[in-house]
């Protein structure tokens, strides 16, 4: 007894088309995703209602997403969203309070937050690619 199968060149081709139609769309969906926190990170950042002689730009204006990148050791995709260099070692302070400042946990909240609706946007991106 024996098996033929006839167009498995076509299938493996049709195969490896979707693949790359998935992989797009899982980068679409990262950055859908980032594009939520970023949003909701600039309404929670807490302002400083100083405005004089100060030459940094506020944590507001800092706020920076980066394109897609992959983790070398999962090989997984994924965006950062967080802060410019400039404004990096001074975005601590607010999250998690100073000896003369209480913490204001707007990275938490904004994380805690916005869980589901970045996996709603991550889902509806992939979708809309992969039909």
């Amino acid at each position: 007894m024996s098996v033929q199968i006839t167009g498995l060149r076509e299938l493996i081709s049709n195969l490896t088309d979707k693949q790359e139609d998935v992989l797009k769309a899982a980068k679409r969906a990262n950055l859908a995703g980032g594009k939520v926190i970023v949003d909701e990170l600039r309404r929670n950042v807490p302002r400083s209602g100083y405005s004089g002689g100060n030459p940094q730009p506020t944590l507001y204006d800092s706020i920076v997403m980066s394109n897609n990148r992959t983790d070398r050791a999962t090989g997984e995709s994924y965006v950062a969203v967080g802060f410019t260099k400039a404004a990096n070692f001074r975005a601590h302070i607010p999250e998690f309070g100073s000896i003369s400042q209480a913490p204001k946990g707007y990275m938490t909240k904004t994380a805690q937050s916005t869980e589901s609706e970045i996996v709603k946007e991550m889902e509806n991106a992939i979708r809309g690619a992969i039909r």
